[in-house]
């Protein structure tokens, strides 16, 4: 869809802003990630749609996934450093710090100053319901009700208030409760316009709408690399500055990097293209 890259491309700015600002951001911070997720499920459902029959389908949902999952798990990886510095700053000790670290591996999403990660294993849970309902050959309408139902859930248990659940799960703001909802959001408006104007193939439009949507995968995945660093050296607090440096080095290292397509390939996958 015309438009859908650039957007992506500004609200990786805004989830910089969320990192490194101060305050809202005109309204706009709470629904930054949720578009990425929307912004996912519009993709994703648009292979869905085409899908001859339903082997089809969940054979897509596998791939998806599975690219996924490399993807958080190699930058996991890449954010391990930091979580190990936050352990020893708040001094658990060995066995604890595993424990806590792989709770927020599995089912949290992030550690210390590794928050966007977050977004790439509620992917994997809003994947793993999307693929369960390709094997169970659910229609579309039902993932919907489901979509609502998960999105509410929350707020009639007042799970945010839960001594239980937030000992495991921290937050609401995971892959089932927010992930799930609006990648099927996403999917309903393919499914409304399944027509969907995209740039020519090969125009100078479509250049650049890849261009902006592999810029905002580099931004939301980098920042907090850069971020950590001014945090840790140089005691950095957030600031409109703080955000203005962060977003500066995200862009420019993303731009170096472009020419070089398989360390692009191996730190974002494919799916910027897709």
């Amino acid at each position: 869809m015309k438009g859908i890259d650039t957007l992506k491309f500004l609200f990786s700015l805004v989830v910089v802003w969320i990192h490194t600002g101060i305050g809202n951001l005109w309204g706009l911070t709470p629904w930054a990630v949720p578009f990425f997720f929307l912004a996912s499920g519009f993709f994703l459902f648009g292979k869905l749609f085409k899908a001859p029959d339903s082997q089809k389908k969940t054979d897509v949902v596998a791939s998806w996934w599975k690219k996924t999952l490399r993807l958080y798990l190699l930058w996991s990886l890449i954010f391990l450093p930091f979580a190990i510095i936050g352990f020893a700053n708040d001094h658990l000790g060995v066995l604890k710090s595993i424990a806590v670290y792989l709770r927020n591996l599995f089912l949290v999403g992030e550690n210390y100053l590794s928050w966007p990660l977050w977004y790439l294993l509620g992917l994997l849970w809003a994947g793993f319901l999307i693929w369960i309902a390709g094997k169970l050959r659910l229609p579309f309408w039902s993932l919907c009700v489901l979509a609502v139902f998960l999105f509410f859930l929350p707020r009639l248990l007042h799970l945010e208030e839960n001594e239980v659940y937030l000992r495991l799960f921290k937050t609401t703001r995971n892959g089932l409760f927010v992930g799930f909802p609006f990648m099927v959001l996403g999917g309903l408006i393919r499914r409304i316009f399944p027509e969907t104007n995209f740039w020519e193939s090969g125009s100078w439009q479509q250049k650049t709408a890849f261009s902006f949507r592999y810029l905002s995968t580099h931004i939301y995945l980098t920042h907090m690399l850069w971020a950590g660093l001014l945090i840790l050296i140089w005691g950095f607090e957030r600031s409109l500055l703080f955000w203005g440096i962060t977003c500066s080095i995200s862009i420019v290292s993303g731009l170096l990097i472009r020419p070089c397509g398989g360390l692009v390939k191996f730190l974002y996958g494919s799916t910027y293209q897709t």
